[in-house]
């Protein structure tokens, strides 16, 4: 792992309001759980990662970034090589920002903004310029219009076996019958399980959670036809249906926006 690190100061008190910090890691990476004073904009300018916080857990390819508030729990992981850049907020930005965890959308603006910053000399951060471009900067980041795609937080036992089972086959096609039937349980009682625990039905778990793996496949530049029915999907149009209901995007152009071939 390696880190380099940037600030823009506010000339009214000389703390730092934005912090840009550069890291890198190798692939198979996982963090600690831990969290931040500053709230956190993390960027993957390079690779794919996956966020995961006590609210849930979001996949985050290039020109998409994740949003902590301060304090956020959480923890970063990736499978491949990966290159973020951490913006770290406090002070006279904060009314500006968002208030719950998120996933930010970069424009090239915002983009450029926080290259702008990591790359300053820390003597000339102090000046008004440098001030104002951390303004501008928080001004634009901005909760996506679209959540993304998400999975909630850790299930209790009895649903950790399904979310457990569609994590590692996607295409796995057992109908809430058939799981109820596994678990020991009545269909009507899964049901109510999985609204009460993960805040939607069983169906639409098990396309979200096939969502989930298409993203990283996709980051990975498997095509979208092959993705699709690996994932679980009936066809591609489908699965393009889903994936652009959840994202506002079809594949092609959610990854043409990142820079990330699909």
């Amino acid at each position: 792992m390696k880190a380099n690190r940037a600030e823009a100061h506010s000339p009214q008190d000389g703390t730092a309001c934005v912090a840009v910090e550069g890291t890198s890691y190798a692939s198979g990476f996982r963090s600690e759980w831990h969290h931040h004073v500053s709230a956190q904009l993390i960027y993957p300018s390079r690779g794919t990662m996956t966020i995961h916080t006590g609210k849930g857990t979001w996949v985050i390819p290039p020109m998409r970034a994740c949003w902590l508030p301060a304090l956020e729990a959480h923890c970063v992981e990736t499978s491949t090589r990966l290159d973020m850049l951490s913006v770290y907020c406090r002070g006279d930005v904060l009314p500006l920002l968002p208030r719950d965890t998120s996933v930010v959308q970069v424009s090239g603006l915002l983009r450029e903004l926080i290259l702008a910053v990591q790359e300053s000399s820390p003597a000339a951060s102090t000046d008004q310029r440098f001030s104002r471009m951390a303004m501008v900067l928080a001004d634009q980041i901005k909760p996506q219009r679209f959540p993304g795609i998400s999975m909630p937080p850790p299930l209790s036992l009895r649903l950790r076996r399904i979310a457990d089972a569609l994590a590692t086959d996607p295409a796995d096609s057992r109908t809430l019958h058939a799981w109820a039937e596994e678990l020991g349980i009545s269909t009507r009682t899964l049901a109510r399980t999985f609204e009460r625990e993960a805040r939607m039905t069983f169906v639409e778990y098990r396309r979200q959670a096939r969502l989930y793996a298409a993203v990283t496949k996709l980051a990975a530049g498997e095509p979208v036809s092959s993705v699709a029915y690996d994932v679980g999907f009936s066809s591609t149009s489908n699965f393009i249906t889903a994936f652009r209901k959840a994202t506002g995007a079809t594949p092609m152009r959610y990854f043409r926006e990142a820079g990330t071939r699909a």
